[in-house]
Parts: C-alpha cells; structure tokens; sequence
C-alpha cells in the first residue's frame, strides 16, 4: 500500500459521511472485544478511522496504531509479522481488515501471542465468506477471493518473497478458521477463534472506498438497523465476520 491510497482514502471518508455510519458497526464490535483500561496495539491502521474512533468512544485505553507505512496520524511504523513491543506489553491486538492481506498468517498470531498477555485477545472484523457475499467478492472486488487457497501462504510466496501490502484476498479468514485444528492454535498460543458473522447491506450500498455512493445518509440509519434485524441469517447473507482468539494462560 502506497501513502497515496492511503491519503485518497482519508479524502473519500471525509467526502462521503455514510462512510462512518457504515464503519462504525464494525469499529464497535472490535471495541467490544476490548476490556476497560486496556493497552491495545492496532495493527495495520492504514488511514486511521478506528484508532480516532477509539480514542473518541474509549479514552480509557492506552491505543497505540501501527501500520507499515508512515504518516502523521499514525503511531508506529511496524511490520505485523515482526512487532516493536516488549514481551507481554498488551492486553489487546485488534485489526479491521487486517489479517486476509497477510502474507504469513502464522508470523503474525506468534507476534500476537508475544505481545499479548496471558489472557488477552487479539480482535479483527474480517472479510467472510457465505453463499451471498462469495460472488461478490470473487468477481466484484478488486481483492478476489480464492475458496481452494492454502490460508497458511495465502499468496504462495516462496521463502524470503515479498508482497505488495495492500493485496488482499476475502477468503483468508474463512479457510483459516476452517481448516485449522484447535492443536494448531494451541502451537500458536491461542485457543481456538470466536466468530459473530456480520450482515453488510449498508456497506454494499455505500460502494466503499469508491466514489459516489448509493446509500443516501438519511437512509443509512434503516439499513444498519436491517444488518441488525437479519444476523440469524448471516450464515448465508453475511459479509463480515468478528474473530477473536483468547491468548492461552
């Protein structure tokens, strides 16, 4: 990812408020992962919406963002798979849209569990896969989304190769939840992931980090309340999903 994706994204948020509306479901749930008074390391913050969200909802948490480009809004430059913390420096790691763009899942949840005390979490909101959202990240998004991926090497990168940060692929998080045992986890320092499916009406209809949108704001308020309404069927309408893995004692 480029600085420049970064700043046209912060120019989109600001000239599409529905933008907020849409991402504040999701910025709420990592939130609600977070116990009171924790010191939390977001990791790949990117243009920074959830950090000054959580600084405006939660003062009570030492929030530290992180991402591997550098800007003013940002606390750290650090690569997700090699952390600047001390050991055991973080009750929480917290992500949105972070995981499927790893090139090595496994680096990261060994970082996580350094960092992280015993008893802590790490929380992303995540791409999901379900028969709904599955045609339109595979031929919708810029991003794709490969059902057959290996969610271990989610790019087939060779030892030492290296990819663009901001490629991406939706199924990661799917296939990582569902075909790794609890013993792998075990090996990783986690107990094995919690996972709350999301509906994403608002969020197809506001077209994203996209110009124009097709959610009018006084609209936007509806739709999220249908999100609501309809999460017993998002195991078939959902596109998100909330992971959480708890850091073994």
């Amino acid at each position: 990812m480029s600085r420049a994706k970064l700043d046209e994204h912060r120019r989109l948020w600001r000239e599409k408020p529905v933008l907020e509306g849409v991402y504040r479901v999701w910025f709420d749930e990592i939130l609600a992962e977070v116990p009171p008074g924790a010191r939390v390391l977001e990791v790949g913050a990117g243009p920074g919406f959830l950090a000054a969200h959580a600084r405006a909802e939660r003062p009570d948490l030492g929030w530290i963002a992180t991402d591997v480009i550098a800007t003013p809004w940002n606390d750290l430059v650090a690569d997700g798979l090699r952390l600047p913390l001390a050991s055991a420096s973080v009750q929480a790691v917290v992500g949105l849209d972070l995981v499927h763009h790893l090139a090595r899942p496994a680096k990261f949840f060994a970082e996580a569990a350094r960092v992280v005390v015993p008893g802590g979490r790490v929380a992303v909101v995540e791409p999901w896969v379900t028969p709904f959202s599955y045609p339109i990240y595979r031929f919708l998004h810029q991003e794709g989304c490969t059902l057959g991926l290996d969610p271990w090497n989610p790019f087939g990168l060779v030892e030492g190769e290296m990819k663009d940060a901001f490629d991406g692929d939706a199924a990661v998080a799917h296939r990582l939840l569902g075909r790794t045992p609890g013993a792998r986890w075990a090996e990783l320092g986690f107990a094995p992931p919690r996972c709350r499916r999301l509906n994403g009406f608002a969020y197809l209809l506001s077209l994203g980090f996209k110009p124009g949108t097709l959610l009018p704001r006084p609209v936007l308020p509806w739709l999220v309340a249908a999100d609501y309404a309809t999460r017993p069927l998002a195991a078939l309408l959902g596109m998100r999903a909330v992971l959480v893995w708890n850091r073994l004692g």
